[in-house]
C-alpha cells in the first residue's frame, strides 16, 4: 500500500516520503480501516523530526484518520466490516498516513450519515484536545469568561466554538489578519496576541478587572506568571504545550489550578478509561458536526503526494485551520 513514511531513524522532516509498505493486519481487539481521509497536525512534523524510541523503520506517520472498516481482528464484536469510523491513534505505533490503518476498537467513533470523511478526519487531535481541556479539565460553565490563545489554529478554533456552545463568553487571541475568521467561529472579542499591554486589556474586559475564569494556552511563555497575569485569583490555566515553569511563582499569590492536556499520554500510560473516553468525545463532536453546529475548519484538501510539503508548511507556521489529505 502507499504510505507517508519516515524511512530511517534520524532522517528528519526532509526525509519524509511517499512509499510502498506492507498492508497491516489487525490483531486482537483491533480493526483495520480502508483510509479515506486523514488530517495533518503539528505533532506529525514534530514526531518526524524527533522520532520515537518505540518506532521501527520505515515508520508510517499520522494520528487522525477516517475511513471504512474492511477487516476485523479477533475478539472484536461491536464493529463490522463496512462501518464508517474515525479515530485518534497511538503515536508510538505505525500511523494513519496510508491507504490502510489499524485502530483499537475501543477508541473509534462512528461517522454519522451525511458527514464526509474529510470533515470527520479534521476532528480528533485538535477537537479532542479542545474538548478534554474545556469539559474534562476546566469544566467550563455557562457565564464564565474563557480566554483562548491561538484561536485561529486547530485546537484554539475548536475551543472557541465549544466554549461559545457551552455558554461561555469567549475572548480570543490571534494575529490581526485572522481576526475576522475567529469572529466567525463565535468569539465575542478578538485581540492581537502581540499587543504590548495584552494582559491589561484582557483584564479590563472582565468583571471587576480581575481576569478570566479559564485560559486555554497552546504555547506557554515559559514563566507561568506571564500566563497567570490573564487569570483571576483561583482561576484555571489549561496547557496544551508542556507545562509552564512554576518555580518563580510565589506561594499564595495566584492560587490558579493548572491542567495539562496530552492525548498521546493516555496510550503511553496504558490508561484505558481515558482511551475509551476518546470514543465518547468523538461521538459528541461528530454529532455536532452532523448537526451543522461545529465547523471542521478545513482550510485545504490535498492528495497524499503533497503531504511532505504540507508538513513543512506546518512547521513554518504558514497554515491556518486544518489540512486534510484525501486518500484515493
Amino acid at each position: 500500500m502507499k504510505a507517508i513514511v519516515v524511512p530511517r531513524a534520524g532522517g528528519g522532516l526532509e526525509s519524509v516520503v511517499l512509499a510502498d509498505v506492507p498492508v497491516p493486519e489487525p490483531g486482537p481487539g483491533e480493526v483495520r480501516l480502508r483510509v479515506e481521509a486523514f488530517s495533518i497536525n503539528p505533532v506529525d512534523w514534530k514526531l518526524a523530526v524527533s522520532g520515537h524510541p518505540k518506532w521501527s523503520y520505515p515508520h508510517v506517520l499520522g494520528l487522525d484518520a477516517a475511513g471504512t472498516i474492511d477487516r476485523i481482528g479477533p475478539g472484536v464484536t461491536a464493529w463490522q466490516a463496512g462501518d464508517r469510523v474515525v479515530f485518534h491513534g497511538n503515536l508510538s505505533k505505525p500511523g494513519v498516513f496510508a491507504e490502510h490503518a489499524i485502530a483499537p476498537d475501543h477508541v473509534i467513533s462512528r461517522i454519522p450519515h451525511g458527514v464526509l470523511p474529510e470533515a470527520a478526519a479534521a476532528i480528533p487531535c485538535a477537537g479532542y484536545t479542545a474538548y478534554q481541556a474545556l469539559f474534562r479539565k476546566a469544566k467550563i460553565e455557562r457565564g464564565q469568561t474563557l480566554l483562548v490563545q491561538g484561536a485561529n489554529g486547530g485546537v484554539g478554533g475548536f475551543a472557541v466554538q465549544l466554549g461559545v456552545a457551552a455558554g461561555a463568553r469567549v475572548i480570543a487571541l490571534a494575529k490581526r489578519e485572522h481576526h475576522e475568521a475567529v469572529r466567525r467561529l463565535g468569539a465575542e472579542i478578538v485581540l492581537d496576541y502581540r499587543d504590548d499591554d495584552l494582559a491589561g486589556k484582557v483584564r479590563a474586559l472582565t468583571e471587576g478587572g480581575y481576569g478570566v475564569d479559564v485560559m486555554l494556552e497552546v504555547a506557554n511563555p515559559g514563566d507561568a506568571r506571564k500566563s497567570f497575569a490573564f487569570i483571576h485569583y483561583n482561576g484555571q490555566l489549561v496547557s496544551v504545550d508542556p507545562l509552564p515553569n512554576m518555580s518563580e511563582v510565589p506561594a499564595y499569590t495566584y492560587a490558579c489550578s493548572v491542567h495539562e492536556v496530552a492525548l498521546g499520554g493516555a496510550y503511553l500510560a496504558g490508561h484505558l478509561p481515558t482511551q475509551r473516553d476518546f470514543a465518547v468525545i468523538g461521538d459528541d463532536l461528530l454529532s455536532r458536526l452532523a448537526a451543522g453546529s461545529l465547523d471542521p475548519m478545513i482550510d485545504e484538501v490535498i492528495d497524499m503526494a503533497a503531504v511532505p510539503d504540507a508538513l513543512g508548511r506546518l512547521r513554518r507556521r504558514e497554515v491556518t485551520g486544518k489540512i486534510i489529505a484525501r486518500v484515493r
